[in-house]
């Protein structure tokens, strides 16, 4: 199936050309650099560069600020994006960096980290004036400067919180003694007072307090009276807020830069990409050497490009070594490339294997529209995801998931029509199958077609050892499952009940016989090991079994698209209001039905696909092939 075929290439330049040709390659967008194995080389002169691991460490250093400024200016702005909306479109010459656009943009982000330096200088602020604020709150009754707040020969003065419980006591019980207590009010459990009491019962007083639970208040030593205290903080408070606001403009006024620091994010990164690719680069004092792998079928136009751009530099392409792993790219048509992203959600395939996503497609579509399952929701998949893709231009991982949902759209169009679902209703009164008045005939179906899905599973592994070679072992482990699995269904026909029972015999027996041929020579232990082999038929039983969910997901969707049908009627009977309301139910309750199982519908064919499927012939473990590109973040790269 299409793997591309992998080849080297190592190519040698002046290393004055060394930035130039990096740019070219990232541009082009399908050239993976690799390291050397410098065990392996024997020229002499050829060194790592030092400096350039310095270089990667600063370009992930500005990346990070960069990053940062972005996220804090974003706070402030307010303008609402649809989550439809694409990213802005940018031009390649907009990702080239000038020295005057990183000085510019330095500026900027310093401008950024200042302004946030001073904004948390004024949280600081803010809590410690607040805290203030919050110290004086329960003392602003009491009108006396705090200089006066001293003992003299004659009278001490007790400032301080009790229990609230302990005040109404301790005031009953020094009534008419020569003293004076003010109560300053409760916060929470406390009760605050100020109490002027005469020097002769001063010592009694203080004994007395104190048993009552009696904590003295500290101030700092200053003038003036609580009240003022607390004005002068709620200026202090005010002056800050106002300065906090300046520089909250000042960083809203920094969001019409907003568009330019990401695009030069972008370019920060798409450099760190081509820093990463120099590292791993040989050098001598006046050339370098660059190693890595590129696709077979682009190779001659790789090379012209490089032969009419770079002529002083030298590309050799040659076959993949006895021990290399190269990564894998898969490549289909424009139907089904949108289905590798099913097969790399799983794992990527080894290099020496397959790429199932030809052959998985239309099951996987077929899967899915019959468990949507319904004409109408098919409409709006087949339309809305074109629309959809055209609106918010999604990258390259997020466009082949629309197009699945879309393929599959079509597919669930056709079942829809042959369950006859249209938007929960049913508008034929003779259809080909009926999922609910006649369940069993689906149901039978469904797991014809698993039977097919699996068949289709052997059939690949099949492939996979005739490819290799290995003839003998298709007859093995593939054929002999197929003469059980076939002449077992054979025994359910009465006039082929006896060739299905010889087939399914001989595929039993080499089951048994043949199985183990790999794990040991020893004729007991091969039979016993095939007859474990052989227990593996219920494990087919359970699979099969599996593919009744396409019925259950499908009888899903119809019933509620039908519930959701009869909950409207009855707002319908409400009059012109019942019209309105009922419209609005309609299309909202259909929309979310759809959208649910949708999901649901991609997740079990991503089940079946991996667990059923692919359990039969996939060889994983391929590492993808990672090309030096372009892979912005904020922006998308367009050539108009």
């Amino acid at each position: 199936m299409p793997i591309v075929k992998m080849k080297r290439i190592l190519l040698a330049a002046p290393l004055q050309d060394r930035e130039r040709l990096l740019e070219l390659l990232q541009r082009l967008g399908c050239v993976q650099v690799t390291d050397f194995d410098l065990s392996k080389v024997q020229l002499t002169g050829l060194v790592r560069p030092q400096e350039v691991e310095k270089t990667a460490a600063q370009a992930d250093q500005d990346l990070g600020r960069l990053r940062w400024a972005i996220d804090k200016i974003s706070k402030y702005d307010h303008k609402k994006i649809s989550m439809f909306s694409p990213k802005p479109a940018a031009k390649p010459e907009q990702l080239s960096i000038t020295p005057q656009t990183a000085r510019d943009h330095e500026t900027l982000v310093q401008e950024v980290e200042q302004l946030e330096r001073r904004v948390g200088e004024l949280r600081g602020q803010e809590t410690r004036i607040s805290s203030g604020l919050e110290a004086l709150a329960p003392w602003l009754k009491l009108d006396l400067p705090l200089e006066q707040l001293r003992d003299t020969p004659t009278l001490k003065q007790f400032i301080g919180t009790l229990p609230k419980a302990a005040l109404q006591p301790l005031q009953e019980s020094w009534a008419g003694k020569p003293l004076y207590i003010e109560d300053l009010g409760l916060v929470r459990e406390n009760a605050y007072l100020w109490a002027a009491v005469h020097a002769s019962i001063a010592a009694d007083f203080a004994e007395a307090i104190k048993q009552a639970g009696f904590v003295a208040a500290g101030f700092p030593q200053t003038e003036g009276t609580f009240r003022a205290q607390h004005d002068a903080l709620q200026q202090s408070l005010a002056e800050v807020t106002t300065t906090r606001e300046t520089v909250d403009a000042r960083l809203a006024n920094l969001v019409s830069a907003l568009p330019d620091l990401k695009i030069y994010h972008d370019a920060v990164a798409a450099g760190r990409a081509r820093i990463g690719a120099g590292e791993r680069l040989l050098h001598t004092k006046e050339s370098f050497l660059l190693r890595g792998w590129l696709p077979e079928p682009i190779e001659n136009k790789v090379l012209n490009i490089l032969a009419k751009d770079f002529p002083d530099a030298v590309a050799q392409v040659s076959q993949p070594e006895l021990n290399d792993e190269p990564p894998v790219l898969l490549h289909n048509n424009a139907v089904i490339a949108p289905f590798e992203s099913v097969v790399t959600g799983f794992a990527m395939p080894s290099a020496n294997g397959l790429d199932p996503s030809a052959v998985m497609m239309p099951f996987f579509a077929c899967f899915l529209g019959m468990m949507v399952s319904d004409a109408g929701y098919g409409i709006m998949m087949a339309l809305l995801v074109p629309l959809m893709i055209k609106v918010m231009k999604p990258g390259k991982a997020a466009k082949k998931l629309f197009w699945v949902i879309g393929i599959g759209g079509l597919f669930t169009i056709f079942w829809g029509f042959i369950y006859n679902t249209w938007f929960g209703y049913n508008p034929m009164s003779n259809t080909i199958l009926d999922p609910i008045n006649r369940p069993m005939e689906v149901m039978i179906l469904c797991i014809g077609f698993g039977a097919v899905h699996l068949l289709a599973g052997l059939g690949m592994a099949a492939y996979l050892h005739i490819r290799r070679k290995e003839y003998l072992d298709v007859l093995y482990d593939q054929l002999s499952w197929v003469m059980v699995l076939a002449g077992l269904g054979m025994l359910a026909v009465p006039s082929l009940a006896k060739i299905g029972q010889y087939l399914a015999l001989a595929g039993v027996a080499i089951i048994i016989l043949f199985a183990a041929r790999n794990k040991t020579k020893n004729p007991l232990k091969r039979v016993l090991s095939g007859l474990g082999t052989l227990y593996g038929i219920t494990s087919w039983v359970s699979d099969l079994l599996s593919y009744v969910r396409l019925f259950g997901m499908g009888l899903a969707t119809g019933v509620i698209g039908m519930v959701i049908n009869m909950l409207v009627g009855m707002i319908f009977s409400a009059g012109p209001i019942g019209w309105v309301v009922g419209a609005v139910v309609f299309v909202g309750a259909h929309i979310f039905n759809a959208g649910i199982n949708i999901l649901g519908a991609y997740v079990h064919s991503c089940r079946l696909q991996y667990i059923e499927f692919f359990s039969k012939f996939y060889e994983e473990g391929g590492k993808p092939f990672t090309p030096l590109e372009q892979m912005p973040r904020y922006v998308r790269i367009s050539d108009a």
